[in-house]
């Protein structure tokens, strides 16, 4: 069983895709999400409710809602994603009742630290709700300057026999 101190027993994860842009391709996400919770079936669906690759269950157990605010969707979508999960974490849609939707809810209208370009924007909100569902992302470090020749040079001769 995978243990979360948020979301216990988590054993299927439903994503819902943005409709504008996405930060991460599909394995990417799979991956971040298998790394917090080992063993989970990952399901994706687009915001009109179309299943993207394997269709997922009836009832899963967590709900990443990336739907950005004002994005055309099936009438009461967000109530119908509700009933399916145990657990529903996204975004703020800015729809009546939204806060009652979801456990875990970011609030991008509040946040003045996002930056001001679209898909530096994106990037930022959608790696904000991964976190809001306990799913990690790594930092990686840039390039470093390739340093060998300078290693080769500080280094003794080679004796020759």
């Amino acid at each position: 069983m995978n243990e979360s101190p948020l979301f216990p027993g988590v054993q299927s994860v439903l994503v819902v895709l943005s409709s504008t842009s996405m930060a991460f391709d599909l394995s990417a996400l799979r991956s971040l999400i298998s790394h917090a919770y080992p063993g989970t079936a990952v399901f994706f669906i687009s915001t009109s409710g179309d299943a993207v690759g394997v269709a997922s269950p009836r009832q899963v157990d967590l709900v990443i809602d990336f739907t950005p605010p004002g994005a055309r969707q099936p009438f009461l979508f967000a109530s119908r994603i509700r009933k399916r999960a145990k657990y529903v974490v996204g975004r703020d849609t800015g729809g009546f009742f939204s806060r009652k939707r979801y456990d875990r809810l970011y609030q991008e209208k509040m946040d003045a630290s996002l930056p001001l370009d679209y898909m530096d924007r994106e990037r930022s909100i959608q790696k904000r709700v991964l976190e809001l569902a306990a799913v990690s992302i790594v930092k990686q470090g840039g390039v470093t300057e390739d340093l060998s020749r300078e290693i080769s040079l500080s280094l003794p001769p080679m004796q020759q026999r």
